[in-house]
């Protein structure tokens, strides 16, 4: 696979852009329960009240962060492997993988009442790990945005040589200002979200020489298209 002077711009903004985020806030929260400790030094009433008071809250705060450092350089790493290592192909039992991530989701969907139709699905030229993580980043978006008693739905097409897996819910769709922006590293419109499921996404399918794109209307849903080329 080529690498081009893009994906190495690209590589290099998620290793020292948002990733330096989380380390000011840690900074931030280290430096406030500091001070407020030195403050009242000579207060034991005073420190035992900053404990009770406001170290759970920062470290709460702290967890949070770490957890998301966590997760940024998870996907930072995903996109590295995407660009710089080749896949390895082989003829995939499709609906064998979404079935298996179905029933790793199965008490999120449970718990929200969402309803799966997959239709015959068949097989498809692509490396299984990761076409078994697309299709986990994609189930997981579907279910975080759709709505109660919803259905996701499942099924592969043939359009214009590529084989093209394509996932639909009736959610709360993206808005049209949006929409251009989803697959790139760190976009989120969700507070607690990293942005980088749908960056990885994209990767593994341009690992792939294949095409990613997404339709959706704001309050009625999102489909996904997942294209990727035959043997």
């Amino acid at each position: 696979m080529t690498i081009s002077k893009q994906d190495m711009k690209q590589l290099m903004y998620v290793f020292s852009h948002d990733l330096r985020n989380p380390l000011v806030n840690m900074r931030a929260l280290i430096q406030d329960t500091r001070m407020s400790l030195a403050e009242t030094a000579h207060d034991i009433e005073a420190v035992q009240q900053v404990m009770q008071d406001e170290l759970p809250d920062n470290l709460t705060m702290m967890e949070e962060v770490v957890s998301r450092m966590n997760t940024l350089i998870a996907g930072a790493n995903d996109i590295y492997h995407c660009m710089f290592d080749d896949v390895v192909c082989e003829d995939v039992d499709v609906e064998a993988l979404v079935r298996q991530s179905i029933a790793r989701r199965a008490d999120d969907i449970q718990l929200a009442h969402i309803h799966m139709e997959i239709e015959g699905l068949g097989y498809i030229w692509a490396d299984p790990l990761a076409l078994r993580k697309m299709i986990m980043e994609i189930l997981d978006n579907a279910i975080r945005h759709s709505k109660k008693e919803g259905i996701i739905s499942w099924c592969l097409e043939k359009r214009d040589g590529l084989n093209v897996l394509v996932v639909s819910d009736q959610g709360v769709g993206i808005h049209a200002s949006d929409l251009a922006h989803i697959f790139q590293p760190f976009f989120t419109t969700e507070h607690k979200a990293s942005g980088m499921g749908l960056a990885v996404v994209k990767a593994l399918v341009q690992a792939h020489d294949g095409k990613v794109w997404c339709e959706s209307v704001e309050g009625e849903g999102s489909t996904f298209y997942i294209g990727l080329p035959d043997k």
